[in-house]
């Protein structure tokens, strides 16, 4: 195709009828709509409706920029990494992944999966809705991604032959600094509700706690485990009660797991603290929080188990004979997951990449008391990850937790 710039509502239907999606999924001519969606922040994204034949796609641009924050210069071949991650997971989990109509490599554009049928799951959590599949199926997925993509499966050379191709250095970089570097020094771009600048000078002054960020910061960056989404939370995943989707995978990388699995289970957390606003009683409140940690304990739960299986099923035994190094391996998993779900509440709290769960609530003195609370969890889990031996352990310190705002 040739060279197209930056599409809009108008041009992206003309670009649509140039593909094969035009006549495969849209069922050719008819009564075309197109409406600009702008829930992320990084891609230009597009719905493109023939509503003659009731049908949809959308349609992804990667511009060299994020499109909600232009001073963030990125790299547009993120969009070939996120086909060659999108066709990935779905060899190994084609269940939970995107379908990929159409990818124009030249223009960095994708024609995809229209989950119209959907809703954010960070929505449907502000909405108080349950979701009776969701921890089965992220459980599986990040089980079955991560372990396929790992040392205990790939051939050494096989491993090492697809590490060059996703270095991905410019979307890795964006994550060490909002991640791992700002949220932990007074920064231009950190922000929080002013009622807890005590909390947030604390965190600041704490030399042990940046220590320990850092820690997870060199493995981050240094630790080649397995392909991670590297960006996995409840904003990246498409749900209803039947289904689930994994979105959005331009970060991946071959990272540390516990950053995917980790990055989720904080997502919920977040949500759990934000449920002080969101929840219009004390006991729906109550009844929604204990939902939202039985699906954190089930996701571990499910996650271990498919991991495991893989192993017993797949792995290159002759390399790895040892029972008790398994287990290890499983409990490192979970102190990993630990600290970067840790990594993640202090991202989505004083860093910059803020969330809806937490920024939608009005007042200040209750955004204060959830910002101070999830503070609190990720202190803990942080500090304490290397004595945690099971999930219940991580959940003992969500529902112990005591904001220092009150």
């Amino acid at each position: 195709m040739p060279a197209i710039d930056a599409l809009n509502e108008q041009t992206v239907i003309d670009y649509v009828r140039g593909t094969p999606a035009y006549e495969q999924v849209l069922a050719g001519p008819g009564d075309y709509a197109a409406q600009a969606i702008t829930e992320g922040n990084i891609n230009l994204l597009f719905r493109v409706t023939n509503r003659t034949a009731n049908s949809s796609v959308l349609v992804k641009q990667a511009l060299p920029h994020s499109w909600r924050y232009p001073e963030f210069k990125l790299p547009v071949q993120r969009a070939d990494l996120e086909y060659e991650m999108l066709t990935l997971e779905g060899k190994y989990c084609p269940e939970q992944a995107l379908k990929v109509y159409f990818y124009d490599a030249p223009n960095f554009i994708s024609v995809i999966e229209d989950l119209n049928k959907h809703l954010v799951m960070r929505e449907g959590l502000i909405q108080r809705q349950r979701y009776p599949l969701v921890a089965q199926h992220i459980g599986s997925f990040a089980a079955r991604t991560l372990f396929y993509t790992s040392d205990l499966y790939l051939a050494s050379a096989d491993k090492k032959a697809m590490l060059p191709r996703f270095m991905n250095p410019v979307m890795r970089k964006l994550q060490e600094d909002l991640c791992f570097t700002e949220p932990y020094i007074p920064h231009k771009n950190n922000h929080w509700t002013h009622l807890n600048d005590p909390h947030v000078q604390a965190i600041y002054a704490d030399d042990d706690l940046r220590s320990e960020i850092f820690i997870l910061k060199e493995r981050y960056m240094t630790h080649a485990q397995a392909l991670i989404h590297n960006d996995l939370h409840t904003g990246s995943i498409m749900l209803n009660a039947q289904e689930t989707k994994v979105i959005d995978p331009e970060f991946a990388f071959f990272g540390p797991i516990g950053h995917d699995v980790g990055s989720y289970l904080a997502n919920l957390v977040l949500n759990y603290a934000a449920q002080v606003h969101h929840s219009p009683t004390e006991a729906e409140r109550s009844d929604y929080r204990r939902w939202i940690l039985d699906s954190l304990r089930e996701t571990w739960q499910v996650f271990e188990r498919e991991f495991l299986a893989c192993w017993e099923k797949d792995a290159l035994k002759s390399e790895w004979p040892s029972p008790q190094y398994q287990r290890k391996y499983m409990r490192q998993l979970l102190q990993d997951s630990a600290g970067f779900g840790a990594a993640e509440i202090f991202r989505r709290t004083i860093g910059l990449a803020h969330i809806v769960d937490i920024d939608s609530i009005p007042d200040d003195p209750t955004r204060a008391h959830v910002e101070s609370l999830v503070l609190v969890i990720g202190e803990a889990w942080l500090k304490q990850r290397h004595q945690i031996g099971s999930v219940d352990d991580l959940l003992e310190i969500v529902t112990s937790a005591k904001p220092r705002f009150t």
